[in-house]
């Protein structure tokens, strides 16, 4: 039933609670604020990093003289007796170089060893009993490997891909040699078992993944169009037709390290996530390659032939933002990107709709603090990119910020994702906005989300982000005390 002015009156109880709410949540915010200081708030925190794991007080045991027990003189220690560097000596005398013959073996005795393998083993020769010993044993080992694989096949992979970049030198992971068809079925072993189903594929590969680092986890098919063209790793400039078995895409996403990218431009960098994301995705490839199936690893900065906002999109973590980053309900737009491609039968996800391309549409604080001026400020998107209507940024203007603030050498700016109201920590009263805000039909909760941020948060401003005369070298945050180098050194 609508009054005179047609206002429907259940319509109107319905926003008076949510107005209501409002100020409700505006009374919490000082609290909100508070719980948000403790790092426990950050998603993808972990104690270590913090050095909190060191609990214990020290404090009261604190000694003049350490526990081990002097004898004698001290010596140096000779390299030859750790272990390791013993058996490297020992196998590259026993193993033939091309062309030639070993230059030992067993048979030939103590007395034909090198120095300084020699005088160790002369003292020790029960130690170079034990070594034939141990290669013997792990002969036996590899012939008794095919009985054990069936019920050990995941801990052999799992243990393949965290021992796989220390396998030679280069970068890691590698980057592919020759076309897809190829490299990326380079070190994919025999398909031993098959797994249940694309569903058992998914929560496999889902756990293994967060178990090497991984914040969130998304598969989608690989549509077509995702695909660049022009230039492919391992083959060069190049038009080529879609490999076959590029049908699915495993999609990770890990934070920056919030206090450092809280501090952009100054204060942040790229790097952080970059060498994660590396080891994360590298070592995915070859744990999915151990099971039988290719694999190719694409990471940060450049190691892409998928375009990675909107294959995140499909795989159901987040949605693109007006600053054309992709923003996810955990991380916000703190969300760095990598992904594996494969034909491992996976059960995709469903891309999600919580609501932030339309609170995008009226936000705008990206394109306000932006120091370049390249995020629109229109109310929608409006650039039509190759069938597709969506948020683009001036490239150009955003390179030349990247090379303009006070530390250029770092490649980059980052403050439209330190100042995304999406990028922030979890705590209560921001998860009640993540529940809250995806199933407010009127888009009132929104906007009073964004009035209470624009009240609580202070924004420098455009140009406060750049180097004098330009601008004051201003950060969205105050950096970390670890990174303020006036707690550290004199100047």
């Amino acid at each position: 039933m609508k009054n005179a002015n047609g206002i429907n009156r259940r319509d109107f109880i319905k926003k008076a609670g949510l107005l209501g709410g409002f100020a409700g949540l505006a009374g919490a915010g000082v609290s909100g604020l508070a719980a948000g200081s403790s790092k426990e708030s950050y998603t993808g925190w972990g104690r270590t990093a913090y050095g909190k794991d060191q609990f214990f007080n020290r404090q009261p045991f604190f000694s003049d003289t350490p526990t081990y027990e002097q004898v004698g003189k001290p010596q140096r220690i000779p390299y030859i007796d750790d272990l390791f560097n013993r058996l490297g000596e020992l196998r590259r005398l026993m193993m033939a170089r091309p062309g030639s013959e070993p230059r030992w073996s067993f048979e030939m005795g103590v007395d034909a060893l090198p120095e300084p393998l020699r005088s160790y083993y002369k003292i020790r020769p029960d130690a170079l009993d034990e070594y034939r010993q141990a290669m013997e044993k792990a002969r036996e080992q590899r012939e008794n490997w095919p009985k054990y694989r069936a019920d050990h096949l995941l801990a052999e992979a799992y243990s393949a891909a965290h021992a796989s970049f220390l396998g030679g030198p280069g970068s890691f992971p590698p980057q592919p040699q020759g076309p897809p068809e190829e490299s990326d079925f380079r070190g994919v072993d025999e398909r031993y078992l098959e797994l249940k189903s694309p569903i058992h594929g998914s929560q496999l590969i889902k756990q293994i993944t967060h178990t090497f680092g991984a914040s969130l986890v998304g598969i989608c098919r690989l549509k077509e169009e995702w695909v660049t063209q022009g230039f492919m790793r391992g083959v060069g400039k190049t038009d080529f037709e879609v490999p076959k078995h590029w049908k699915y895409v495993i999609v990770v996403a890990i934070p920056h390290e919030w206090d450092s990218m809280y501090a952009n431009p100054i204060y942040g960098n790229s790097y952080d996530a970059y060498s994660k994301l590396r080891f994360i995705v590298g070592k995915l490839e070859v744990f999915i390659k151990k099971l039988g199936y290719p694999a190719r690893a694409q990471f940060p900065p450049t190691a892409y032939e998928i375009a990675m906002p909107p294959v995140a999109i499909d795989a159901g973590l987040g949605e693109q933002g007006r600053h054309g980053v992709l923003i996810t309900p955990e991380l916000g737009a703190n969300s760095r990107l990598a992904a594996v491609i494969t034909d491992m039968p996976l059960e995709p996800d469903s891309p999600i709709d919580v609501g932030i391309k339309k609170f995008c549409n009226k936000c705008k604080i990206c394109a306000e603090e932006c120091p370049s001026g390249a995020i629109s400020f229109a109310d929608s998107p409006e650039t039509i990119s190759r069938g597709y209507k969506r948020w683009s940024i001036h490239q150009e203007k955003c390179y030349k910020i990247w090379n303009s603030v006070a530390t250029s050498h770092a490649r980059g700016c980052r403050v439209c994702i330190a100042v995304c109201p999406y990028s922030r920590k979890r705590n209560w009263i921001h998860n009640i906005v993540r529940v809250a805000d995806p199933r407010d039909p009127t888009g009132l909760f929104a906007s009073g989300m964004l009035a209470m941020q624009k009240s609580f948060f202070a924004y420098p401003g455009g140009e406060a982000y750049l180097p004098p005369p330009d601008g004051s070298n201003q950060t969205y945050i105050d950096p970390p005390k670890w990174l303020n180098t006036d707690e550290w050194f004199i100047k």
